[in-house]
């Protein structure tokens, strides 16, 4: 294992190479779960994925930071809750 770096240095390095790891693949996963554009606070779903695949680490963070909107892709995908229908006219007798 000549590859890795000895001691405390090599596991803080993988260490931090899977965790930008997951980080980018998590952001990437939460801009394609986005419903529309709408939600967006701007630019466009294929705009934050070529940011977050070209800036690695920072273009995650920059998402985070500015893109991703408030309560993530599960807030942004709830329907609103549809009143019950009105119940029907008493039928009266004439």
């Amino acid at each position: 294992m000549n590859w890795l770096l000895p001691g405390v240095f090599g596991l803080l390095a993988v260490t931090l190479f899977i965790a930008t790891i997951a980080l980018v693949i998590w952001t990437l996963v939460d801009v394609v779960r986005m419903p529309g554009d709408a939600n967006f606070k701007a630019g466009t779903q294929i705009v934050w994925v070529l940011v977050i695949l070209l800036g690695g680490l920072i273009g995650a963070i920059v998402y985070l930071v500015v893109g991703h909107p408030p309560g993530g892709s599960t807030a942004a995908r709830q329907h609103p809750i549809l009143a019950a229908p009105p119940p029907p006219p008493p039928s009266g007798t004439v």
